[in-house]
């Protein structure tokens, strides 16, 4: 059945995920500032049509010069007084503390509280900031304001309070599942103009005071930036997974034509250093290094591709054309404390993230970036969803998905691969062994491995066979590059099947000559 908050229509999300369809929510109304208006966007749709047809202007409070020299751990101490938090008296579970603007994120941005169907702004005022004694502020230093804020309360399973996500700068914000750590970065846009890469701001946010007794949230925010602008109305229900519905509406700015824009959606942000699979090794007491460990592409057709995540010796954008999206996301699968034998990162907790399309991102392509990352704090990897074709000038994009931040992308009838390794064998120092395993159970009878080879790459000899747990099968592969192959970049491909039937995921691998 259908729930009244705010007079926005929502489902209940036991009953959606119940019946298995993939719903848009397709009509919101609700009273603000005495008008009544109609959008699964959120509030902010007419006012990004509205900037869209003008100029650039920045909305945001210009960094000042105290915000600016503040360190990313003076940032860390300062904290907004609690009783100036939003919903701090309200009857629902959440509460919601405003972010300071500061260090690299000085830019000063407007929040919102929606209550009894009415919009008021959240003041500012350098007292609401509560200084430690190591941190002196003269009487002629400000603050720039809010950069963004944080969502604290309990899931709708009960429980202790915990921080469920943040929104903190741009359009970037992160997830945290009930049982694991935050990780992976999720963002409204990824966009780049020409050869130039844009990163347009959520520079207004509204939030909607939770239910009596609820720790649902829904959050509306405008984005503005140079060439484009958008309304975000996003709903954030917790636990794990945690999952967001998110519903945009993307307008280029007056005078860019959208054959300049290269634009995606759904677009994630995360790290990779390294683990067994990479081909040249690094020199640390750890196995592995990421918050991510693949990107992994269902289409509607049932193939899934399992894409190992790389640090490139050279900035590499792979294109993976998608028709009939299933879903995308980064997946950090392995769980072991054992494998990564980091006891501060706790990379073995990091959330993963996967998205499902549900209106606007049928067809298109998945595009993944790698850069080339010295260590664990270079942000190297970024995912985004291409649509195949944007609306014509002056009209808006319009999509809807859903997010989860969970542990794993949905289980669904193929094997999933479970680990990658990559070594060499002794006098052959010119190819590599690779080691895939795959979570199969043998006395389903044994798979045969399909293995495609791009041009290049001569695959010396390969054989499956069972581990002995029983429970999984590993892919031996020996790989040398052809003569005169050079250094390229290419992709080898292998999956289990039985019958002419695929029964496994897709192991999608990327070599560099």
């Amino acid at each position: 059945m259908a729930s009244l908050r705010s007079g926005a229509v929502q489902l209940d999300p036991e009953l959606r995920q119940k019946s298995g369809k993939r719903v848009a929510i397709l009509a919101a109304a609700m009273t603000w500032g005495g008008c009544l208006w109609a959008s699964d966007t959120g509030i902010y749709t007419e006012e990004a049509a509205r900037l869209a047809g003008g100029d650039y202007v920045p909305g945001y409070s210009e960094p000042t010069a105290f915000s600016k020299k503040l360190t990313y751990d003076d940032i860390r101490k300062l904290h907004i007084a609690r009783r100036h938090w939003l919903f701090s008296e309200s009857s629902g579970n959440l509460q919601v503390e405003p972010l300071l603007a500061g260090s690299f994120n000085s830019r000063g941005i407007k929040l919102q509280s929606i209550q009894s169907g009415k919009a008021t702004d959240v003041p500012f005022a350098t007292e609401m900031v509560e200084f430690p004694a190591d941190l002196k502020r003269g009487e002629g230093d400000q603050l720039a304001g809010f950069r963004g804020f944080r969502v604290m309360g309990p899931s709708h399973r009960g429980g202790g309070s915990y921080e469920q996500f943040t929104f903190g700068g741009a359009t970037y914000f992160r997830g945290h599942p009930e049982g694991l750590n935050y990780g992976l970065s999720a963002r409204g846009i990824r966009l780049k103009r020409g050869s130039k890469e844009e990163f347009p701001i959520f520079e207004r946010f509204a939030l909607e005071e939770p239910a009596e007794g609820s720790s649902t949230i829904t959050i509306h925010a405008l984005m503005n930036g140079p060439s484009v602008t958008g309304a975000y109305r996003i709903v954030s229900m917790p636990g794990n997974p945690h999952t967001m519905e998110v519903h945009a509406s993307i307008h280029p700015r007056r005078g860019v034509s959208p054959d300049e824009l290269d634009l995606g959606v759904a677009a994630f942000s995360s790290m990779f250093w390294f683990n067994p699979a990479s081909l040249t090794p690094v020199s640390d007491f750890r196995e592995r290094v990421h918050d991510s460990e693949a990107l992994r592409i269902e289409s509607n057709s049932g193939e899934c591709l399992w894409r190992v995540l790389a640090n490139p010796e050279k900035l590499r954008e792979t294109s993976f054309p998608v028709e009939g999206l299933r879903g995308f996301g980064l997946v950090q699968r392995e769980r072991e404390f054992s494998a990564y034998e980091d006891g501060t990162a706790r990379y073995e907790r990091r959330t993963s993230a996967w998205v499902e399309p549900l209106a606007g991102m049928t067809n298109g392509a998945i595009k993944l970036l790698e850069i080339p990352a010295k260590g664990e704090y270079d942000d190297n990897i970024a995912v985004a969803f291409h649509p195949a074709a944007l609306p014509p000038a002056g009209e808006p994009l319009e999509i809807s998905y859903r997010l989860q931040w969970c542990d794993d992308a949905p289980r669904g009838p193929l094997a999933r691969i479970l680990q990658t390794r990559a070594g060499t064998l002794p006098d052959q120092a010119q190819g590599k062994l690779l080691a895939v395993d795959f979570e199969y159970d043998p006395a389903k009878g044994m798979p045969v491995p399909a293995i495609t080879m791009p041009a290049g790459l001569e695959a010396k000899f390969s054989y499956l066979k069972p581990l002995p747990d029983g429970k999984s099968l590993r892919l031996h592969l020996f790989v040398k590059p052809e003569e005169g192959s050079g250094h390229a970049s290419m992709e080898i491909r292998a999956c289990l099947r039985r019958e002419k039937e695929v029964v496994s995921e897709t192991w999608v691998y990327p070599w560099q000559g």
